[in-house]
């Protein structure tokens, strides 16, 4: 398992810099860049100090649907807090993330942690792209934190289960298999009569259940097997009726 640190049009080449040293001091070696504003300067090998070798390895996307299908699982964060008790975002601080941050180390298969751009972070449409988003809470004087800063606290977070031997023999649902489970579910909510709207929300709700449970895949085949029974179970008895 492979954990990718990945940064979206970052702008600032000093910020690079940091956070591969970041990166470097936690021992995560994986620097993804997408779509990047800067190209490397003086400025970006100065803060990395001895961390240049992870700018020498990173990758380059142009977007991250290029980038994504690469990995199992994303998580994305931000500073922005959904207080809309009927949104379907699924937001978490990171002081209540530790199972989940637990789970992740477990992955067999790789995982991507977005940061967004340094003046404006990740837009709903990336956001809704992460199967969770996590953010740091912080003063409401001042939310904004550096980008090598909030990097570094994530990678603090995860790095406190990197040395547990858990003993866990765990594979989680692929991307694929995620997206069958969600297609089933989307089939189902049709054939009980809930359309529009209702029916997208409840979706949404559905992957943001599926984002946080850290399904395995047997459990999404397990599930899949449910909702598409159902599905065709009711259009047995509705062919009955004509």
């Amino acid at each position: 398992m492979t954990i990718k640190i990945v940064l979206v049009e970052p702008h600032v080449p000093g910020n690079i810099g940091a956070v591969a040293r970041v990166m470097k001091n936690f021992g995560f070696k994986d620097l993804v860049l997408i779509n990047p504003q800067t190209a490397f300067t003086d400025e970006t090998y100065k803060f990395a100090l001895k961390a240049q070798d992870l700018l020498t390895r990173a990758e380059t996307y142009h977007s991250l649907e290029e980038f994504l299908p690469k990995v199992v699982y994303v998580l994305g964060t931000t500073a922005r807090i959904c207080t809309d008790r009927g949104s379907t975002d699924a937001r978490i601080a990171i002081s209540s993330y530790d199972q989940r941050l637990r789970n992740i180390i477990d992955f067999q298969g790789d995982v991507a942690i977005l940061f967004g751009r340094e003046d404006s972070g990740l837009t709903n449409e990336e956001i809704n792209l992460c199967d969770m988003t996590v953010h740091i809470p912080t003063s409401e004087e001042y939310k904004a934190l550096n980008l090598a800063q909030a990097v570094a606290i994530i990678l603090y977070s995860i790095n406190r289960f990197r040395e547990m031997d858990t003993n866990i023999n765990y594979r989680e649902a692929k991307k694929e298999e995620k997206e069958l489970l969600i297609e089933w579910f989307s089939k189902a909510v049709s054939v009980l009569g809930i359309h529009d709207w209702k029916a997208e929300h409840l979706i949404r709700r559905f992957q943001n259940i599926i984002g946080r449970a850290f399904i395995s895949g047997k459990e999404a085949y397990s599930l899949v097997g449910v909702f598409s029974r159902t599905y065709n179970r009711i259009k047995e008895l509705e062919a009955e009726k004509k």
